[in-house]
């Protein structure tokens, strides 16, 4: 019985001292207190100015926290973030020291604006003295439905997230007095965004693992859905030196032809699968400088790619008959393979849809492999197949002043001799072509044509303009 009645006194004493606690928790830390300290010290830490307009939720048991709706960020009297809802898990006495001590931070909803205005400068650069230099901890930080969008003033180019969610482990920035924040974060975090638009393309249901510490930072796993097709990737970020260095490997397997070349004309007669790949270099600080140093591989390859209102091998052999088609049209577009996107900005593809409405053709085999440095990609494996020709590319595309450099288009015999060649320089709107150099009639049919030309080159000596992976058709099984 004693027992009893001592344990029924330490239960009522515990009791009492709880309250106490609370009651002194309540003074101390209110709600217009807390709402006041979570203003200030985010606005100190971000440099930005930083309010609550909703309510404020305090919670005391099992975790000390609070919460606080309807946060705006705005820099330079600029709005550049809403926040729905702040929810913090803190620890007692958080806001005393130096250290800011945040158990866990979520952010629901959180709409993000970033733009970069005409005199190069982001909108999210301190206005101020610049923010806090002391040390935020976050052992976790979540973000649901969060979005952002980025708008470049300078180049017109506009990207949105939507849907992003995010969870990071042991997150840390600060501590450097006037420091790059990129170079002091610290996390482990696994992200989800459900669509991601970057001018008309669309890339959706992301997933990634990525992990920063002392400026460099890893993506060592990343799926998405692009181009119909699945993408796989790694990243790699190094912020340490005075240039940025970046490194993107990536692969997308069974993408839609159609999809990849959209902004062509006639994507929507496009039907077929090919995979492309991406292995690229890269440094600086804005995008020109990022453009003008990418160095390394990209590479397209397909096969049976059905075209719905076009026959190459017809076009092709009426060259001479046409007075507004020629090589230039009818290969340039096909061959670019991962640089056609860039291809369809200019010049005039729509024109030679228009005038090649008709038929059905086929490319029995694409392979279109350029090696990439200072901006500048070389042709280094490019050629196509269809049913009875063989057509290939050498030179160059600068996709930085958007030109071709000394590109040459050829259709070839048995042994990889051109046949018929056509030179392309200057920008993609209004490029220098060269005439048609045709080393042979193609007044021909079609069959006693290939078979006399094939016959005629195929067994003497010549230069060789394409000796790549893609094999000649087969004359025996030429309909």
């Amino acid at each position: 019985m004693a027992n009893r009645k001592r344990k029924v006194i330490w239960i009522a004493g515990g009791v009492i001292l709880a309250v106490i606690v609370l009651i002194l928790l309540a003074l101390l830390f209110g709600a217009k207190v807390i709402k006041s300290r979570i203003e200030a010290t985010a606005s100190k830490t971000l440099g930005m100015d930083v309010r609550g307009a909703g309510r404020v939720r305090v919670s005391f048991f099992p975790i000390f926290g609070a919460s606080l709706a309807d946060v705006t960020v705005k820099n330079g009297g600029a709005e550049v973030a809403t926040v729905a809802n702040v929810i913090m898990r803190l620890r007692l006495l958080p806001f005393s020291g130096r250290r800011i001590q945040v158990s866990r931070l979520e952010l629901v909803k959180p709409a993000v604006s970033i733009v970069r205005q005409k005199s190069g400068k982001l909108n999210i650069e301190s206005q101020g003295d610049g923010p806090s230099a002391h040390p935020v901890t976050v052992k976790k930080f979540t973000i649901s439905q969060g979005s952002l969008v980025y708008l470049d003033l300078v180049s017109g180019g506009r990207i949105e997230l939507e849907g992003i969610d995010l969870t990071a482990g042991n997150f840390s920035s600060g501590g450097t007095p006037g420091g790059d924040p990129l170079k002091t974060l610290s996390f482990a975090d696994e992200i989800l965004c459900r669509t991601i638009k970057a001018g008309n393309r669309t890339l959706t249901d992301l997933e990634m693992k990525v992990a920063g510490k002392n400026g460099v930072y890893d993506v060592s796993y990343a799926r998405a859905r692009v181009f119909g097709g699945t993408a796989d990737g790694t990243f790699h970020a190094d912020f340490t030196g005075e240039e940025p260095q970046f490194k993107i490997i990536f692969a997308v397997s069974r993408l839609k032809i159609g999809e990849l070349l959209k902004e062509s004309p006639n994507s929507k007669d496009l039907e077929g699968l090919a995979d492309l790949s991406v292995d690229l270099t890269a440094k600086g600080k804005t995008v020109a400088e990022v453009t003008r140093s990418l160095s390394g591989q990209v590479s397209l390859s397909g096969e049976n790619i059905e075209l719905n209102s076009m026959d190459l091998d017809s076009l092709i052999l009426s060259l001479r008959r046409s007075r507004n088609l020629n090589l230039v049209d009818v290969g340039a577009f096909f061959l670019a393979g991962p640089l056609g996107p860039v291809l369809t900005r200019g010049y005039r593809f729509a024109d030679l849809y228009r005038e090649s409405q008709g038929g059905k053709g086929i490319i029995a085999k694409l392979v279109s492999v350029w090696k990439v440095g200072s901006g500048v990609a070389e042709a280094v494996d490019v050629a196509l197949a269809t049913k009875i020709l063989r057509i290939a590319m050498k030179g160059g595309v600068n996709f930085i002043d958007n030109r071709f450099e000394d590109a040459i288009i050829a259709v070839l015999d048995e042994g990889g001799c051109a046949i018929i060649t056509q030179k392309i320089r200057g920008p993609f709107r209004s490029p220098e072509i060269g005439n048609i150099n045709i080393l042979r009639s193609l007044a021909s049919p079609v069959t006693s044509l290939v078979k006399s030309v094939l016959k005629l080159f195929g067994s003497g000596p010549c230069d060789v303009f394409y000796s790549g992976s893609v094999a000649p058709p087969e004359p025996d099984k030429v309909p």
